[in-house]
């Protein structure tokens, strides 16, 4: 008996199913990509563009070091990232433009901070800069003692800073009364300052490296060396705020690493660091330099930790926080995404120990 064959259950040859099955693979293959193509997920998870990261530094001293080591070298570029660095002179203004999205990460002064969190905000300090407060107090040299000052003027860079702090700070150990005794003068930056005292605008500055071994070279005398005072005081730091953090954490965990190698190559390449503070801070004598770097080791941190008993002084002393409002270090400080690069032996393989 033959069984009549029905074309349409009928097999294909092998022939005919080898050519079906390269053309089927083809039409697959091109789907396949021009859905992922199409796809934004591909697009953000894939691309090879480095992601945009605006943060700024806010004082033309050697602890923005290792944000423009990390810039110059291309070791924020090595994580994927293009940092737009960027000078804003004055940490309440960095955290103005923070707050409301111009930049996502700044190097500042902690008081601004304090001062941001007990306003509302969440700002958080998530890597140590500068652990040690570095400003000293210079003087006309015709002032001999601190009691001198009775009647002048001293000059600040901008009020609720770090230099405020110190000014502060300096006026109370040395028991005069700010506002009676000395009145304190809002200048800009830090260049400016020394501008003032040379015209005698003002009679004192608070400085820092590397414009206190200048002033010691043209004649000013030293009042208070804040380093020596015993005080704890975590001076600079980098921050964000926990919203911008949340957003995209890992974008966070890239530029701390970068900014770890950055310091690395500060404590560990003299020469190569040198060549950098020099492109940035322009019109600094060799010398100066030189030795400003040397002062800035002692207080910049290997391993970027925060010093929490300096974190502890920041809001003891931030002027402006109510009554009965307590602010504890682990509202303003998270530390995990160091925590993480030392636990993972990270460091230990940066300075081969």
């Amino acid at each position: 008996m033959v069984v009549p064959q029905n074309k349409f259950l009928s097999f294909p040859s092998p022939l005919c199913s080898l050519k079906l099955s390269w053309a089927f693979r083809f039409f697959l293959l091109s789907l396949s990509f021009l859905l992922q193509l199409a796809s934004p997920v591909r697009i953000f998870s894939q691309s090879k563009s480095p992601e945009v990261f605006d943060a700024s530094y806010s004082a033309l001293v050697p602890s923005g070091a290792p944000f423009w080591i990390g810039n110059e070298l291309g070791l924020f570029e090595k994580e994927g990232l293009k940092v737009n660095l960027i000078y804003i002179n004055s940490a309440n203004r960095v955290m103005a433009a923070m707050l409301s999205g111009e930049i996502q990460l700044s190097l500042a002064g902690v008081a601004s901070v304090v001062a941001a969190y007990a306003r509302g905000s969440d700002p958080v300090a998530i890597a140590g800069a500068v652990n040690k407060i570095n400003v000293s107090i210079y003087a006309v040299p015709e002032i001999r003692v601190p009691q001198d000052l009775k009647g002048k003027k001293m000059g600040i860079t901008r009020f609720g800073g770090l230099y405020d702090f110190s000014a502060s700070f300096a006026l109370k150990k040395w028991g005069l009364q700010l506002g009676k005794d000395v009145v304190l003068i809002q200048i800009g930056d830090i260049p400016s300052l020394m501008g003032a005292l040379a015209g005698n605008s003002i009679q004192a500055a608070t400085l820092q490296p590397p414009f206190t071994i200048r002033a010691g070279q043209l004649g000013y005398r030293e009042l208070m060396d804040l380093s020596k005072s015993g005080l704890e005081h975590q001076n600079t730091a980098v921050i964000s705020t926990r919203t911008i953090i949340k957003k995209s954490p890992d974008t966070f965990r890239k530029f701390i690493r970068a900014y770890s190698v950055a310091l690395s190559v500060f404590h560990q390449q003299k020469e190569a660091t040198l060549k950098v503070m020099a492109k940035y801070l322009r019109g600094i004598e060799p010398l100066i330099l030189e030795k400003s770097y040397e002062a800035y080791k002692e207080w910049v941190p290997e391993i970027p930790y925060l010093n929490h008993a300096g974190m502890e002084t920041a809001i003891a002393m931030t002027p402006g926080i109510e009554k009965g409002k307590e602010i504890h270090v682990s509202d303003i400080v998270d530390e995990n995404f160091v925590r993480e690069l030392d636990q993972k032996g990270f460091y230990k393989a940066l300075y081969k120990r």
